[in-house]
């Protein structure tokens, strides 16, 4: 009877054992699902931030290339991000303008860039110096080019509306300050330029300056020469006292 009782006592410690054990490898499993589950989550999420994380850099790329692209073709010819520089200067050239200039002796024409620049350097330096000493520049025709050659003479007295800011461009900009310039190239067709160019060329001189840039000319215009202008109202000046003098002669006999 006893050992009914001991076998029966038994068998219910081990049942109770193997319902123990059962349980613990079913609360183990269900929580290396839960831990796999949270891990796949944590991968997914990180898959997800890497993608969009990605996407933005493409978009940024993308949007850099689209810029870049801005400067070689801007359809306004405003020269976006058109910059270049080194540890003395920055320059950010603004637009090109194709000027002519009539004349009763022939017409005249120029380009002239407009832009900013900074000076990095310890002593005073001029825009026109250091644009002129770092980049050359071409004016292009369809797929030609053609040098162009800075304007060095005081073109400013033809140039009147550009006046002030040609001098100003060949001022010295002060150490850490910025000035605004207008440098101007002429397009001698005697030395193979063109007069109608639609595009303008600024190649750095050092590829650590800066990229090659190409922009559209922002805007044509003509004026007409001011020493013409003056010549006019000389004769002007003349005519009058020629007829100054004719009244007084009548004058005179007038009196006789």
């Amino acid at each position: 009877m006893k050992k009914r009782y001991l076998l029966g006592a038994l068998g219910l410690v081990l049942l109770g054992l193997g319902t123990s054990a059962c349980s613990s490898q079913t609360n183990n499993s269900s929580s290396k699902q839960t831990t796999t589950s949270k891990s796949k989550k944590s991968v997914e999420k990180t898959d997800e931030n890497s993608s969009e994380s990605t996407k933005r850099s493409k978009k940024d790329l993308s949007t850099a290339a689209d810029n870049q692209a801005n400067n070689s073709n801007s359809n306004d010819g405003k020269a976006y991000g058109g910059n270049f520089q080194d540890s003395k200067g920055y320059i950010a050239i603004n637009n090109v303008t194709n000027v002519a200039v009539k004349g009763s002796d022939g017409d005249e024409h120029y380009a002239l860039v407009q832009g900013t620049f900074t000076n990095n350097a310890k002593e005073g330096v001029d825009p026109t110096s250091f644009f002129s000493n770092h980049l050359k520049v071409m004016e292009k025709v369809g797929k030609a080019t053609h040098d162009l050659v800075l304007v060095t003479t005081d073109i400013e007295n033809e140039l009147t509306p550009w006046e002030n800011q040609i001098k100003e461009g060949r001022k010295k900009v002060e150490p850490n300050m910025t000035g605004n310039f207008v440098i101007v190239y002429k397009l001698d067709p005697a030395n193979g330029a063109k007069t109608n160019a639609t595009h303008y060329v600024f190649d750095p001189y050092d590829s650590k300056f800066g990229k090659s840039l190409t922009v559209k000319v922002y805007e044509s215009k003509t004026i007409k020469k001011s020493s013409d202008n003056a010549s006019s109202n000389s004769h002007s000046d003349e005519s009058t006292d020629t007829n100054s003098s004719a009244d007084t002669s009548s004058d005179a006999d007038t009196d006789d």
